[in-house]
This record gives C-alpha cells, sequence and structure tokens, in this order.
C-alpha cells in the first residue's frame, strides 16, 4: 500500500460546465458513455495502492453515493481502505460558496487521525492515468516540502483559460500560481494535483482558514512560493482539462481517437467504474455506426458518425447523429438531424428536427427536455 491519504477535490467557480453542472456535481459528470469523472481520481488512487480516500463534493452528493458505493468496484476493500464521501455542509447553511479550504478544516480531526503520513489531492476535472506512487517516490527522495504537477501545453492561448498555471525557475521551483488569461502560447499548466506530509497539508490548511474565509488551497500554496521548497514535476501523458462545455464536448470527442481509447483500456492500469448487467447495444432497420462509442442496452435505427452513446438510448429509423455526445436514456425519433450536440439525460427528441451546434460552440440540450 502507498503511504498516503487521498483527497479528490472540488473546483473553485472558476470551473463552471454550463448547462450540465445545472444537475450535478462535476465528479458525477458521464464521460465516453460508461465513466463518471470520479472514476479517474479513484481509479489512479486505487491502482496506485492509495486506499484511504476522501472525496469532497461540490454539489447535489446523491448520483456520487449511488455510483460509488462502498467502493469495491475500484478494488477496494472495507477490511484494509475506504472512500468516505463529504458533501458541503455548513451549520449556518451557507453552502453557495465554500473553498476546499473550509470542506478541509471541517474534516482536520479525522485527517490527522488517519494512520498515513502523506497527503495526495488531485482534482475531478483534469482526466490523465498516473501512478501516483512514483510520484510519492520522487516527492520523498528530493526533500521537497510540496511537489506539483504540472504539463507543458503550447495551446494556452486559445486553450485552458483560467486554469492554473505556474511560474518556475530553471529548477523547477515554482515561484507563483496564476492564471492563465491567454495571454502566452506556451504554459506549464498546473493539473491541480499536490503531493505533501499529512503534517504541512493540516498546517497549511489552519493558517490559510486564518487568513481569510475565501482562500482556496492553491492561494495559500501560492503565499509560500518563496518560503517553501515547492518543486514542478513534469507529468507526460494525456491530460483532459475539463473547465467549461467546449472543453468537455472536446475531451469526449478527443477519446475517439484510438491512439486516446487505448489509454483507458490498458489492463496493467484499468479505469474502474460502476457496471451493469445489460444487453449489448443493437442495430436494426439498417442502423449503423462509424467511428463511434455506443454504450450498453442502446438501439440504433439511425446511422451514428463520430459520436459518443450513452446507455440505453434510442436512435430512430432515418436519424442522423454526428459528432455529437449524447448521454445515458436520451430517445431521438425518427429522421432528425443532430450535428455537434451534447443531449443530456432522459431528453426526448420526437419530431424529424435538425439541430445543429459547431464543434466551436456545441450545442446543449437540457435534462428531461422533450422536443
Amino acid at each position: 500500500m502507498c503511504d498516503a491519504l487521498g483527497i479528490v477535490t472540488y473546483n473553485d467557480p472558476s470551473v463552471y460546465v454550463r448547462g450540465l453542472q445545472k444537475y450535478r456535481p462535476i465528479a458525477a459528470f458521464s464521460f465516453i458513455g460508461r465513466y463518471r469523472l470520479i472514476d479517474f481520481p479513484l481509479s489512479n488512487m486505487a491502482n496506485s495502492g492509495i486506499h484511504d480516500i476522501k472525496v469532497f463534493v461540490n454539489g447535489n452528493p446523491q448520483p456520487l453515493i449511488e455510483h460509488v458505493g462502498s467502493g469495491r468496484h475500484y478494488n477496494i476493500n472495507s477490511k484494509h481502505g475506504r472512500i468516505d464521501l463529504i458533501p458541503l455542509y455548513r451549520e449556518d447553511g451557507a453552502i453557495q460558496y465554500v473553498s476546499d479550504v473550509q470542506s478541509y478544516y471541517d474534516q482536520i480531526d479525522s485527517i490527522q487521525e488517519n494512520k498515513n503520513d502523506y497527503v495526495v489531492i488531485a482534482p475531478v476535472n483534469m482526466v490523465y492515468m498516473v501512478n501516483y506512487a512514483d510520484y510519492l517516490d520522487q516527492h520523498i527522495q528530493s526533500g521537497a516540502e510540496i511537489t506539483m504537477l504540472y504539463q507543458n501545453v503550447d495551446d494556452a492561448k486559445t486553450h485552458y483559460i483560467n486554469c492554473d498555471v505556474l511560474q518556475m525557475n530553471r529548477q523547477k521551483g515554482v515561484l507563483s500560481i496564476e492564471s492563465n488569461l491567454g495571454n502566452y502560447k506556451n504554459r506549464q499548466l498546473s493539473l491541480q494535483t499536490y503531493i505533501m506530509s499529512k503534517e504541512i497539508f493540516v498546517s497549511l490548511v489552519e493558517e490559510a482558514r486564518k487568513v481569510s474565509s475565501m482562500y482556496w488551497f492553491k492561494d495559500i500554496v501560492n503565499d509560500h512560493c518563496k518560503d517553501m521548497d515547492i518543486r514542478g514535476v513534469n507529468f507526460r501523458g494525456s491530460v483532459y482539462c475539463i473547465n467549461d462545455l467546449k472543453s468537455y464536448y472536446d475531451s469526449n470527442m478527443a477519446i475517439l481517437n484510438e491512439a486516446n481509447m487505448r489509454e483507458f483500456s490498458n489492463p496493467k492500469w484499468p479505469a474502474y467504474t460502476r457496471t451493469n448487467d445489460s444487453a449489448p447495444a443493437i442495430y436494426l432497420d439498417g442502423g449503423s455506426a462509424i467511428g463511434s462509442l455506443v454504450s450498453n442496452s442502446s438501439e440504433i435505427h439511425g446511422e451514428v458518425v463520430n459520436s459518443i452513446i450513452g446507455r440505453a438510448c434510442k436512435v430512430g429509423k432515418g436519424a442522423h447523429i454526428e459528432n455529437c455526445l449524447i448521454l445515458p436514456d436520451v430517445e431521438i425519433g425518427d429522421n432528425a438531424v443532430l450535428k455537434n450536440v451534447i443531449v443530456d439525460k432522459h431528453t426526448k427528441i420526437y419530431k424529424k428536427i435538425d439541430l445543429t451546434g459547431t464543434p466551436e460552440d456545441p450545442l446543449y440540450i437540457g435534462r428531461r427536455e422533450n422536443i
């Protein structure tokens, strides 16, 4: 086992996915028709030998309670580990703006009592596959007080807007944490992943709470960049950053590339999720799918091209679905045409209709809509 407590945290208000976030926390977002975003940090931690995990939830916790359950499908046995789901709770009822620092502080006694000596903090809006045990070993050997994962990106002028980026010296020491305003092409994108001793984590949480109720954990880390040994470590794998509706759409569509899909089909580093006993997808009346991912229990009577179809969806005869992201339990009627559209769960599109967005601005159809 890895000598670390895993913390899966929620994001500050700069991360907002229009439409989808109205109905569920980001951690509960569907991804490539099969997973929820929470599956990736939990799978990384479980595969790394981290079996004590606290998941902080900002939003309706019900979808995650149902999905995560006891955590057995993440290969975590209650005899040697546990997953705690911790929804936002304030005695005064004010939960609309609660920083991650406040959530950590509310659990500080439980964190201090945890038997692990280190803490690994990971976000839910960064999808990547990583062995945290390797980075923990590197952190310990380096003698750094805090290790932060980052990735070099060369498209920061058009992507990752408002995401955290790092300023570093030549020795990879972190000088500051900034917000990407799109001024530069090349930046060091923070993966919002921190590794440190539990003692340092607790002291920073207590200090941040004294400084300001508006402080987030990254703010107190940024304050200490000048007087603490904080080092950046370059992560070279694929990263899918979800911070708005377009990046959510783009990240899903990117997985249709076969090389990208292989990362989520690695038997040596599996991505776990809750499975359902359901029938495979069926194709009737000449239905077809080209370059697409079609989930179990779906019925395809029309044509699906370069799209992701969630579980238990129905695509009518003569319908054409292209470059679309269809969430579970959606019914699309005969002869409907959808291009560059995100359709939320339980929506019914009854009549022949053309719905068209663009790759730069995908059209979003809300949950339980009838069209």
